[in-house]
């Protein structure tokens, strides 16, 4: 903690100038009385007594002397001097009046009109917003029931029609039954299963309607910082959607499985479901959460969807 500053110390007042002594009223020694002044008008105080008011008195010439004329030569000189000292000032008021004019501008020339070779802008379309890609994704998405008391999520698969989910969501169990998102409830089978990507591949016995799209490129094509939503069941609420980033891609679990880390919340029940980007493809199924506690912290994980698509394939 870093200490207090110190007081400032008081400063001393100033003394100030001495107290000018007090006049003697008398008058000084050697000088004469001052004569009675006029008492002052309000306006400015006049400069003398009351003679310098008056104008000054004419000097009488003298009646025996001549009054004396100056030389020719000195007036023609001083009327030379005046007159260049005129010149001189006429000539610095003109360079002065000369040199505050603007400069003239130059004429414009015309030039032939040029060519216009603008390129036109290219107009790319808009990305997806997010309610769009929701609503466009969201009857793909499907719940999962067990006999064996689990549930979790799904995803239906274009175009054949199969049904993406965990592993971990169907193991132990004997049946399996569909919910879809318009609240049909359709039976299926369990025709491939892969614990270590912990994935499995359901057929249903009836329709449960249209397929999401699969992204083909590695890691879905997905970088740190894209956009990604999740549609899925937690704790039985249907059709839930949360969405988030990519945190990373090229994490890998204990088995080595790659896997997409996002921060988008997903918990017990979204297992299996689809992890979406944008433009309303199937780039991962949300597999597991990593936290001190069995609730989202922002840490999950997602299966790409390169492995559901091999899955699937491999699937009879």
């Amino acid at each position: 903690m870093s200490a207090e500053l110190p007081p400032l110390e008081p400063r001393p007042r100033s003394e100030g100038l001495p107290p000018l002594a007090a006049r003697d009223g008398g008058p000084r020694s050697g000088a004469p009385d001052p004569p009675p002044t006029a008492p002052r008008a309000p306006s400015l105080p006049p400069l003398g007594g009351a003679d310098a008011l008056a104008p000054p008195r004419p000097i009488a010439p003298d009646p025996g002397r001549s009054p004396r004329r100056a030389p020719r030569g000195a007036r023609t000189a001083a009327v030379v001097t005046l007159a260049v000292l005129a010149a001189g000032a006429a000539g610095g008021v003109s360079a002065r009046v000369f040199q505050d004019d603007p400069a003239p501008v130059p004429a414009a020339v015309e030039t032939p009109a040029a060519t216009s070779t603008t390129t036109p802008a290219v107009v790319t379309a808009p990305e997806a917003s997010l309610t769009d890609a929701v609503a466009r994704v969201s009857p793909t998405v499907v719940e999962v029931q067990t006999d064996a008391g689990s549930q979790g999520s799904g995803v239906i698969l274009s175009p054949s029609g199969l049904v993406v989910t965990n592993h971990h969501v169907i193991a132990g169990a004997t049946s399996v039954t569909l919910t879809t998102a318009g609240g049909l409830k359709v039976p299926a089978t369990i025709v491939n299963d892969d614990a270590r990507q912990d994935l499995a591949i359901l057929k249903p016995a009836g329709e449960v309607g249209r397929g999401a799209e699969l992204a083909d490129e590695p890691d879905a094509g997905l970088r740190q910082g894209d956009q990604v939503f999740a549609i899925g069941s937690p704790f039985g609420l249907q059709n839930t959607v949360t969405a988030g980033i990519v945190s990373a891609v090229g994490r890998t679990n204990g088995e080595g499985v790659p896997m997409i880390q996002i921060d988008a919340p997903i918990n017990p029940g979204n297992s299996g479901g689809g992890l979406f980007d944008l433009r309303g493809r199937l780039v991962g199924i949300p597999t597991s959460i990593f936290g001190p506690i069995s609730g989202n912290v922002g840490i999950g994980f997602a299966v790409p969807a390169s492995r559901v698509r091999a899955m699937a394939d491999s699937a009879p």
